[in-house]
């Protein structure tokens, strides 16, 4: 599980030295934008299903 953590730490960071160093300041904000929305739309979708979960529905 450690080396899975740190396979993705590693690729993060790849990413973002890359989107660091060739895109400019507008496209990293596009870029910023996007990775906000993901990950609001992936805790939104984790709560649903944890609340799905909880109400009874395991099998989805």
């Amino acid at each position: 599980m450690f080396g899975r953590l740190f396979k993705f730490f590693v690729l993060c960071l790849l990413a973002w030295a890359v989107a660091r160093w060739f895109l400019k300041p507008s496209q990293r904000r596009n870029v910023h934008e996007l990775v906000s929305a993901l990950a609001i739309a992936l805790l939104v979708s984790a709560g649903l299903f944890c609340a799905l979960y909880w109400l009874g529905w395991r099998n989805i």
